[in-house]
């Protein structure tokens, strides 16, 4: 839901962009993310209609960002105890400074479905930001 958003937001911006002005509309989501914040920061051609959405934009990013990548990226295993609750284990590797960067993480039922939560309700404030944001700028 967030990364269409954000997909849908970097397209309309483009659309509406005058002049010299260009917008980055580059593959991976984690670029599109950059290239968002870039438009809508200080300094950036949308900085003005976009001030509220840096803000939310940011904040996402902050909080979900790490999980996010897990998610996508990591292997994912689920064990299920004698009780019925689940725990999820998520493993991942990647590279940092030319080093190995091996990270794991556990997660309970409960903790997962707590996450979950914050995760939906989050991507949704951010998700109607950015259509608040798009409305805008197709009115400028």
């Amino acid at each position: 839901m967030v990364e269409t958003a954000v997909t849908e937001t970097l397209l309309a911006l483009s659309a509406t962009a005058q002049g010299e002005i260009a917008v980055r509309l580059r593959h991976l989501i984690g670029q599109r993310f950059e290239d968002l914040a870039a438009a809508i920061s200080p300094g950036g051609p949308f900085e003005e209609v976009g001030r509220h959405a840096l803000t939310e934009l940011s904040q996402y990013r902050e909080k979900h960002e790490t999980f996010r990548t897990l998610l996508c990226h990591g292997m994912v295993k689920v064990t299920v105890e004698q009780n019925g609750q689940w725990i999820l284990l998520i493993r991942s590797l990647s590279i940092r400074s030319r080093q190995p960067d091996r990270t794991i993480l556990a997660l309970e039922q409960s903790e997962a479905e707590a996450r979950l939560a914050t995760l939906k309700r989050d991507g949704q404030k951010l998700t109607s930001c950015l259509g608040q944001l798009r409305k805008v700028a197709a009115a400028a």
